[in-house]
């Protein structure tokens, strides 16, 4: 069993614009944003036979 703990930073979204969409139905996006000092740890496990 191989184990890993890696920081997913929090961040703060100062706007969001929506200035499209494409040809596959996803929309085009501006947006700015600022990381914060605030993290999770995600703790990943893999499991083999």
């Amino acid at each position: 069993m191989l184990s890993s703990s890696w920081p997913a930073p929090a961040k703060l979204n100062l706007f969001l614009h929506i200035t499209g969409q494409r040809p596959d139905g996803y929309h085009l996006l501006q947006t700015v944003f600022q990381f914060i000092e605030l993290a999770d740890e995600i703790d990943f496990t893999i499991l083999g036979s």
